[in-house]
């Protein structure tokens, strides 16, 4: 065999072997004892308390309406789209 042929021939092999070696690296299933609740954050992670979340919640309550606000401002005197954003963006930070 010449040296184009056994390239291809060993390349054709990778190729079928590849898909088998990824199979090696999954991870092992998770142990029956293990009753942590899932809650789609990282364990680290705390939330925060009921008056905490919500003065959170009055403060992006009252930045939606500064842009609604802003937004409605815009449209009104009909500012371009392209600048609108910068113009909404400079409004809600007065």
């Amino acid at each position: 065999m010449n040296r184009p042929t056994k390239l291809i021939l060993a390349t054709m092999i990778l190729f079928c072997a590849a898909p088998t070696l990824g199979y090696g690296q999954a991870s092992p299933p998770s142990p029956p004892g293990n009753t942590a609740p899932v809650t789609g954050m990282r364990p680290d992670r705390t939330t925060a308390d009921r008056p905490a979340r919500q003065k959170m919640q009055q403060r992006q309550s009252v930045l939606r309406q500064k842009r609604a606000e802003c937004r409605k401002q815009a449209s009104e005197q009909k500012i371009p789209l392209l600048k609108r954003r910068r113009f909404i963006r400079d409004c809600i930070n007065r």
